[in-house]
């Protein structure tokens, strides 16, 4: 439980510390003719989420193969009939 909670501080100051990094760039951005934007964050805001879940569901997976776990987990569905 306690891992748990450490990767929850962990994510959180993480996605603080992004936002106080984003600021700080639309803020002093040195091209006012071409200004920052939000939105140009985005794709890093998204790769930070999929830290962020991954870590999150680290404690959800299985066992690894030397510990036992299946060596191969097919994640695509058979087709329909």
């Amino acid at each position: 439980m306690e891992n748990k909670q450490v990767w929850h501080e962990f994510t959180v100051e993480l996605e603080r510390r992004f936002g106080e990094l984003e600021r700080w760039a639309l803020q002093h951005w040195p091209d006012q003719d071409r200004p920052l934007s939000t939105s140009d964050f985005s794709p890093l805001r998204y790769e930070l989420s999929l830290i962020s879940n991954r870590l999150k569901n680290e404690d959800q997976r299985g066992p690894e193969p030397s510990e036992g776990g299946p060596q191969y987990i097919n994640m695509n569905p058979e087709p329909w009939p």
